[in-house]
């Protein structure tokens, strides 16, 4: 949406809320106790819609 990969977009790093983070965490543990983990592909990014407005494009 911006012509080009919006600064943070390959940062390893996801927001979530407390309560979601918790959630993971305990789905993780019951994943490892089972044999499994856990891997995020894709989460929200609150700062790219900013991010590109601030450099003069739209969302």
């Amino acid at each position: 949406f911006t012509g080009k990969p919006v600064d943070g977009y390959l940062v390893n790093r996801i927001v979530g809320t407390r309560a979601l983070c918790a959630a993971l965490g305990r789905a993780q543990e019951r994943a490892e106790s089972d044999g499994f983990g856990q891997l995020l592909w894709d989460g929200y990014r609150r700062n790219a819609p900013w991010i590109a407005s601030s450099a003069g494009r739209t969302t």
